[in-house]
């Protein structure tokens, strides 16, 4: 008999248990375009990654925005061929108005 309760008890967990197979969405496609490499004197964002936002849904947005960081932190070099689509997840940069905030992204 205790067996046949053992038996139960774990059929009843391997049935409660549900994998997550989906895959996470992300806010926005897009496409790296290049890099911005500038030289800066005073203190704000100067250069950065250039990625243009397929389907923005921003009034008047710019032909890009800009990334302050790294291309490497993408995965990618000076030397990888531009455009480089990508799915992403962003936010504007509110301290500056042609940069975004780059939560999440996949190179595609």
């Amino acid at each position: 008999m205790k067996t046949y309760i053992f038996i139960a008890l774990i059929a009843l967990l391997c049935a409660a248990c549900k994998k997550n197979n989906e895959t996470p969405a992300y806010q926005s496609q897009g496409a790296i375009v290049g890099v911005k490499i500038m030289f800066c004197f005073a203190a704000g964002h100067c250069g950065g990654v250039e990625i243009k936002i397929k389907n923005d849904p921003t009034k008047n947005p710019p032909a890009y925005y800009l990334v302050d960081t790294s291309i490497t932190r993408f995965g990618l070099n000076l030397n990888s061929k531009f455009p480089v689509n990508v799915s992403l997840n962003w936010k504007p940069d509110p301290n500056h108005p042609d940069y975004i905030i780059v939560n999440k992204l996949k190179l595609d």
